[in-house]
């Protein structure tokens, strides 16, 4: 029930945070019979909350480190919300490994009823574009539930989660959701060998899952794969005959382009490392002008002119209504939302869209509780603080959108009196395209 009912809270405070949440071949863990999860995990409580958000009506379960499961009403709510907390030996040393028994138990008793849960099959939470390698302890638990379970259906589905940014807010979440592995394929060689089993299991595995991201070999170059999204992503996904409001398309070209650095490292390193120091130089100084690189892009940016800036302003001018609406009825918690998790984490970015998430469910709706309380006592009638509420409701969402307008209107502003700067910026941009291309050769 306690499932229920923060998952029907959180429903309107998920697509708030995130912009778009996606999932590709959903299909692949709604069958029917065990299904074991392997995903990897870069932002914490998040990947399993939107997982479970975007299978619905069917529930995941999943495991999570034990140390976050507090004596009290910490653990009662993350095991009434389907949590089963494992333990690593530097989260609760061997006593800790021992109680992982309760843990497998707990696990294949989910299984044979038919049960879905995810395993963080890299065993910890890091924000990087790239696959860590697998636990052994994933292979021994699967093997470990078919022995218990003696149920050929048991599958292992591998999951790859891709953030465009996943500590950002509006930023995009896309699951791509791999082919089920049948582990009876596996219990030949599990007899004659656990141990090599093991290791055969997690070799085709890790393949698996890393096909199904966007992995950065170096860790050097992860900004040089940002800074070449930024640069060249949009007009490639349209020059292939894409939608750039398709993730999956977003997360085709970019996983291009996460390969081009890959191998550019090996062909091309002098060129990569010069394009990963002047990107970083020509973004910082686009915005320190105010400006971003789309205003830059001739393709992107169309016409710069008075004109266009005009039109953009009328229809600011009629929307600003709404968008008051929904500041009133939304700022204060969304801003304290902002400073409490800040506050709370202090630069700690795993858990930054987790903990945010968390506390803007709370405040959200004791904001709204709070307004038809306010309003009612000051209406004659329920029906005002209901209509009341539903124009925040409704100019929140408007305001989402329609903030991210009047920034690009106000871009464009800035790009129509300097086209000096304009000038000078499309210089270095193009310079930063011909060493694009140099790294494609």
């Amino acid at each position: 029930m306690i499932w229920h009912i923060i998952r029907y809270l959180t429903t309107f405070i998920m697509p708030a945070f995130y912009k778009k949440i996606i999932g590709n071949n959903i299909g692949n863990v709604q069958i029917k019979g065990p299904v074991i999860i392997a995903m990897n995990h870069p932002n914490a409580f998040t990947d399993a909350i939107l997982f479970t958000f975007i299978t619905f009506p069917v529930r995941v379960r999943y495991l999570a480190r034990g140390d976050a499961f507090k004596p009290g009403f910490i653990s009662w709510l993350l095991l009434q919300i389907g949590i089963v907390p494992i333990f690593r030996i530097q989260d609760g040393g061997r006593e800790g490994l021992k109680k992982n028994d309760e843990a497998y138990k707990t696990v294949n008793n989910l299984l044979k009823r038919n049960g879905k849960i995810i395993v963080f099959a890299e065993g910890l939470c890091v924000q990087e574009r790239r696959l860590r390698p697998l636990k052994k302890g994933v292979a021994r638990m699967v093997f470990g539930a078919y022995d218990y379970l003696n149920n050929d259906t048991l599958t292992v589905v591998p999951v790859g989660v891709n953030y465009s940014q996943p500590d950002k807010f509006r930023s995009t979440v896309f699951f791509n959701i791999g082919e089920p592995i049948a582990v009876k394929d596996y219990m030949e060689a599990y007899k004659n060998s656990p141990a090599k089993a093991n290791n055969l299991f997690l070799h085709d595995l890790e393949p698996k899952m890393k096909g199904l991201i966007t992995h950065i070999n170096n860790k050097e170059y992860d900004g040089a794969v940002l800074r070449m999204e930024t640069l060249c992503k949009r007009n490639r996904i349209t020059d292939q005959g894409l939608n750039c409001h398709n993730l999956e398309h977003d997360y085709l070209v970019t996983k291009q382009i996460t390969e081009k650095i890959n191998q550019a490292e090996i062909t091309h390193k002098e060129t990569l490392d010069e394009f990963n120091v002047k990107s970083d130089l020509y973004l910082k100084e686009v915005r320190n002008h105010k400006l971003r690189d789309w205003l830059v892009d001739v393709r992107q940016s169309g016409p710069l002119n008075m004109g266009r800036v005009f039109t953009r302003f009328l229809i600011i001018i009629i929307g600003l209504p709404l968008y008051c609406a929904g500041l009133i009825g939304n700022y204060l918690p969304y801003k304290l939302t902002e400073k409490l998790t800040k506050k709370i984490l202090k630069g700690n970015t795993e858990f930054y869209s987790s903990i945010c998430i968390c506390i803007g469910m709370v405040l959200a709706w004791c904001n709204y509780i709070l307004w038809f309380i306010i309003v009612y006592a000051l209406s004659p009638n329920i029906l005002m603080p209901i209509l009341i509420c539903l124009l925040f409701g409704i100019g929140g969402w408007f305001s989402l959108y329609f903030y991210f307008y009047i920034v690009k209107t106000l871009g464009l502003l800035r790009a129509v009196k300097n086209p000096a700067i304009i000038n000078e910026l499309k210089i270095k941009r193009n310079y930063l395209l011909s060493l694009i291309n140099k790294l494609e050769e």
